[in-house]
Order: structure tokens, then sequence, then C-alpha cells
């Protein structure tokens, strides 16, 4: 593959991710996964924890497939309203596409700038602005976080991105008037079994 070609798959890629990490809306969980179009990624359910708060609003599980990428994402959110205004706890995740995959081993920064695409593009869907990266870790896991502005100023999305074992798992939350301990409190509970 040339460099032109392989930069275009890449783009894709980071496209396809970056609609993979965004929230799924009004689907129920379901078994039914038709790759048989492309290659399976093999995929490894990950074994986590993390603590959504305890709310009148109930965790909503849903899963999708791509059967482009061949892989299954499945989303966790937990969205409501309270005194505060809106808010949402979101945790994400699916196998690594076997293209990022191979990408990955040519050319180890483009983990980097797909996690950057999948932050930035699920944050841009609740209207996020002003974005600010770091790398970081968890354990020996590389990662990414990401805070940003929504409401028009007036509350944050905090997000943490990582790659585990095969598996891309994002988790986020944030609202309006949201207090960052909380949203913290979130994030800092993720834990890997």
């Amino acid at each position: 593959m040339n460099n032109k070609s392989r930069h275009f798959e890449f783009l894709r890629l980071i496209i396809i991710l970056t609609l993979l990490a965004s929230c799924s809306k009004g689907q129920t969980k379901t078994e039914n996964k038709d790759l048989s179009k492309t290659e399976e990624t093999k995929q490894t359910e990950p074994k986590f924890d993390i603590e959504f708060p305890k709310t009148e609003y109930k965790v909503e599980i849903t899963e999708t497939t791509d059967p482009g990428l061949g892989v299954s994402i499945t989303n966790m959110i937990l969205q409501g309203k309270d005194k505060n205004g809106p808010f949402m706890y979101f945790v994400a995740y699916n196998a690594v596409p076997n293209n990022l995959k191979e990408i990955i081993k040519t050319d180890p920064n483009s983990l980097n700038i797909a996690f950057q695409a999948m932050l930035t593009s699920s944050a841009t869907k609740l209207g996020g602005t002003n974005f600010i990266f770091s790398e970081i870790k968890y354990k020996n896991y590389n990662g990414m976080e990401s805070i940003c502005k929504v409401f028009d100023g007036e509350g944050i999305i905090k997000s943490r991105v990582y790659m585990v074992d095969g598996n891309i798992i994002m988790t986020s939350a944030g609202g309006k008037n949201i207090d960052i301990e909380v949203v913290n409190k979130f994030l800092n509970s993720f834990r890997i079994k």
C-alpha cells in the first residue's frame, strides 16, 4: 500500500472510529451480528468496573455492529437532568479494528491521532468547543484525556480513552453546571479487572 492510499485508509478509519465512539440513540441491546461481509475482528469483552452515579435515571446499554470494520460497539449511557441542568455519564467499548492495528504497527503515533479524533467527535455532537488534550496512562495502558466546554461555556465534558488488550474503551462525563469533582469521581472509578 503506497503512502497516499495508506493515508486515505487511515483517515477513513478515523472517521468511522469517531462515529463508533459517539452515543447511539434509541437502540436496544441486540445479539444480531452480521459480520459476513468483512473479516471479523477478534473480539473479547473487556473486563472493567466503573461506578455510575445513583440517580432516578437508568443506565441504557446499546450495541451496534459496524459491518465495514467488523466490530461490535457497546455503549452504556446515563443521562438525565437535575437542579444543575442536563448531565451525561458514558462508556463505550469495541475491539480495535484490524485495519487500525496494522496502521499502529507501522506508525505508533497514529493511535494518539485516533484517540484525539474519537474524543473530539463524541463531544462535538454535544456542542463541544475549546478542547484541551493530554496523553495519559492507566497502569501500562496508553490513553488520552480531553476536556471541553459545552452549553455555551456553562458546562464541560471530560473524557478518557484507552487501548486495553485489543479493545478501545472510552469514558466520559459532563453536563451543564456540573461539579468537576463529580465528573472526576466517575472517571476515576474506572478499573480494569
